[in-house]
């Protein structure tokens, strides 16, 4: 299970699943507020949550509830922005067999020499 850590004004640090975790995001899907019951002092907090913490939360598992169209805000939610734009490669999508062969390749020095004496 995944664990969040955030800061309760009264308590500090505190640790929670992400399930204990409301996110609400705003129109433009990039930043918003998240809310939380401190399980030490049972406050309610709501903290401001900027593009960062919104793809933080997001990839942690905290479910998303907006105060904008639906469609449109998962569509904004991890939008590159216009600087960031890159052609794709055409290749085949990358699969788990591909990271365990990589990860054994890595292993082997004589594939990493061969790898960097090519370079």
């Amino acid at each position: 299970m995944t664990t969040i850590r955030t800061t309760c004004p009264r308590c500090g640090e505190v640790d929670m699943g992400p399930e204990a975790i409301v996110l609400s995001v705003r129109q433009n899907g990039r930043e918003g507020t998240y809310r939380f019951t401190c399980p030490v002092c049972f406050d309610d907090v709501e903290k401001r949550a900027d593009r960062k913490i919104v793809a933080l939360l997001v990839s942690a598992g905290v479910d998303v509830t907006g105060t904008g169209p639906g469609p449109s805000r998962a569509a904004t939610l991890f939008d590159v922005e216009d600087g960031d734009r890159r052609e794709r490669a055409e290749a085949p999508p990358f699969t788990v067999d591909d990271l365990i062969d990589f990860h054994f390749r890595l292993q082997d020095d004589r594939y990493i020499q061969d790898f960097l004496s090519k370079q």
